[in-house]
């Protein structure tokens, strides 16, 4: 080594260039609300800050329009998750429901459905009106699909935009 570079090795070590500048916060560590999910056409009493109804049919729908696709690197995620993922859009499937988001946060997301360690999460960008937000089964389904497949064997969690009933909306498919 000549003394330049054992200078540069000294001054300049690797690990002080690899570390952040500023803490970077844990995106999928956020606490986020559970959505209570109401029976159409009953309301809640006093509802929570997050709620939606819910309709059994034997037809999903397919209210929103193509999602992007990403990457949420930065979970600690508990074996089998990406299993319970699996058990939510099986039982969406064998019990088809579509969902009409009533009331939500758009500062943070929101926890529509989860079973096990598997939550669905959405943020949508435009504040609640007297209008909700439609989900159909066959959209949620065909979420849960895609994030199960990009998963990376459940290393990853899985993040999306898309349009739903006009509403843009944030979601993601994160352990819990």
């Amino acid at each position: 080594m000549l003394p330049r570079q054992v200078l540069s090795a000294l001054a300049l070590p690797a690990t002080a260039l690899s570390l952040p500048a500023m803490p970077v916060g844990s995106e999928a560590k956020e606490t986020v609300p559970v959505c209570l999910l109401v029976e159409s056409p009953t309301t809640p009493i006093n509802p929570p800050d997050c709620w939606a109804w819910y309709a059994k049919t034997s037809e999903p729908a397919d209210y929103c329009g193509p999602s992007s696709f990403g990457v949420v690197s930065d979970i600690q995620a508990p074996a089998g998750w990406i299993n319970d993922c699996m058990s939510l859009r099986n039982s969406l499937l064998s019990t088809p429901r579509d969902f009409l988001l009533a009331d939500y946060a758009t500062e943070h997301f929101n926890t529509l459905l989860s079973h096990g360690h598997c939550a669905l999460q959405v943020k949508p960008k435009t504040p609640p009106t007297s209008d909700p937000i439609y989900f159909g089964g066959t959209d949620l389904t065909d979420i849960l699909r895609s994030s199960i497949q990009r998963s990376d064997e459940g290393r990853v969690g899985v993040r999306g935009s898309m349009i739903c009933y006009s509403y843009p909306l944030d979601w993601r498919v994160v352990p819990v």
